[in-house]
């Protein structure tokens, strides 16, 4: 069976969540500023009371993003942004798909670690517009679907801004 780069075989049928965007720019550059959020995103700690809409206090979260080659996910590294960089240069992805690991801990006197989410999130390109579908795994949910898909859409359109494009506009959100 071929491996597909960005493309994940046995991705669910249930989606818990979806997001429409529209976008104005080619979807090349759009993949790219997505590949480097998530990058940059594998490297940072948050509070959760940051992220989501209901507060927490004590909680930190970090992420892990990994990208699909077919029936596995390679973490997101500045080697495997690389790879893929070179590949949407030479085509660009019509579906990236997106493990996501969303962990937690409290930081108190010592970073406790609590029970992670795990999320499947693919991104499906279209000439003006993105969809985004998220599949919760498993793990407690401590933040929101809604609130995660806020958070990377905005995270996306930071990172837009800084390279002068125009930022996503959301058309529709929903979550089970």
């Amino acid at each position: 069976m071929s491996r597909l780069l960005g493309h994940y075989e046995t991705f669910p049928e249930v989606i818990h969540g979806v997001a429409r965007l529209t976008h104005r720019m080619s979807i090349r550059k759009l993949q790219h500023a997505i590949l480097h959020t998530l990058h940059q995103l594998n490297q940072e700690n948050h509070l959760l009371s940051d992220i989501a809409s209901l507060p927490s206090s004590k909680c930190e979260v970090s992420f892990e993003f990994g990208v699909a080659e077919g029936t596995t996910f390679n973490y997101l590294d500045k080697e495997e942004v690389e790879k893929f960089q070179k590949s949407i240069m030479k085509e660009s992805l019509p579906i990236f798909d997106v493990f996501c690991v969303v962990r937690y801990h409290v930081v108190d006197k010592k970073r406790v670690p609590l029970k992670f989410d795990y999320h499947l999130v693919r991104f499906m390109f279209h000439k003006n517009s993105v969809e985004l579908q998220i599949c919760h795994e498993r793990g407690t949910q401590r933040l929101s679907l809604e609130d995660l898909i806020i958070f990377i859409i905005k995270r996306i359109n930071e990172e837009l801004s800084q390279r002068r494009l125009k930022p996503l506009t959301r058309k529709h959100l929903r979550t089970l």
